[in-house]
């Protein structure tokens, strides 16, 4: 029976990757710590390894030690690898297979929560009640009728969204490498990137992230948008320079922005961090800005997103096994 060891486990992925293991028989075995250098010798003894956004499968000793312990494949239970090595993987022969597509709704659905979240300053609305101020005044907000959206990234994800937005009469531009013929059917228009940072009222960022794009959302290129803009990240926080946005905050150029991730999110976030200092100076700053909206990495969160990330993740295993063709192989 072939053995399973996943990093970084939480009760949602326990309670999902069970109850689909019924089927499958696989001998799984979790633990909460991520995947480093620490932690890699509990992988001895393991066929499979599957690990999350946060684990380190890169480091060049980590692998060779995963090599050493013979473990056949790296199952990432996300759709982004960047925190895999695949140039490593392929020469120490280790599968790595992703799920590439387990609901992007879900992201989308809450992408458009947080972009009315913030046009409408609910979550600060929140917090007064909670203070029990019901003052108005600092609550004015705006309608997305009429407003441009600049969409970064139009892939699965991204298009759930244009097809979302529909319902909102907003203008959407969007901009990627990849020309999707459907995108013309919802009325949204391929722009370059400068275009969208100069005309959007918003811009949300729904790309991989790469080299090529590590921290696209600069000073340099904030100076090029609208002042006022909104921006969401849902993405992967290293698109994002920290300082670039502090900066265009006091500047008053940016209106508010939407993190979901961040791009030192590892030391943070998926624990409880309540009584502790967080030592992270840059992500305490934007914690005190009340425009400034920050969740932990939670826009995949749903009940049918883990039930298919279960499902995709322990087939692809299955065939790996099997040595039947995977499209989900990196």
């Amino acid at each position: 029976m072939k053995k399973i060891l996943f990093y970084s486990s939480k009760k949602y992925d326990i309670k999902y990757f069970n109850k689909i293991n019924k089927k499958y028989n696989f001998i799984i075995k979790y633990t909460k710590k991520p995947l480093n250098k620490k932690t890699v010798n509990k992988s001895k003894n393991f066929n499979h390894i599957c690990i999350f956004v946060n684990d380190n499968a890169y480091n060049k000793e980590i692998l060779k030690k995963l090599k050493k312990n013979k473990i056949t494949t790296i199952a990432l239970r996300c759709a982004g690898y960047n925190n895999v090595n695949l140039k490593l993987t392929k020469k120490y022969n280790i599968n790595v297979i992703h799920v590439k597509c387990y609901s992007p709704r879900s992201i989308a659905e809450y992408t458009l929560g947080l972009i009315i979240n913030l046009s409408r300053k609910i979550h600060i609305a929140y917090q007064n009640s909670k203070n029990k101020n019901f003052e108005l005044n600092n609550l004015i907000g705006f309608n997305l009728y009429k407003k441009t959206i600049g969409i970064i990234g139009v892939g699965k994800i991204g298009q759930e969204l244009i097809k979302i937005l529909q319902g909102f009469k907003v203008k959407i531009i969007v901009f990627d490498i990849i020309k999707y013929p459907q995108i013309k059917k919802y009325k949204a228009k391929y722009k370059s990137l400068n275009f969208i940072y100069n005309n959007s009222d918003i811009i949300t960022l729904h790309c991989p992230y790469n080299k090529n794009n590590h921290y696209m959302i600069n000073y340099k290129n904030i100076k090029k948008m609208k002042k006022n803009v909104i921006i969401i990240n849902t993405s992967r926080g290293e698109l994002i320079d920290t300082k670039s946005i502090i900066k265009a905050i006091k500047n008053k150029k940016i209106s508010s922005i939407a993190m979901d991730v961040y791009e030192n999110e590892k030391k943070i976030f998926f624990k409880n961090n309540n009584n502790k200092i967080i030592k992270d100076n840059k992500f305490n700053i934007l914690l005190s800005y009340s425009n400034v909206l920050i969740t932990g990495h939670q826009a995949f969160l749903t009940k049918e997103s883990l039930k298919n990330i279960s499902k995709i993740t322990l087939k692809n295993i299955k065939k790996i096994n099997l040595k039947k063709k995977c499209e989900d192989i990196i």
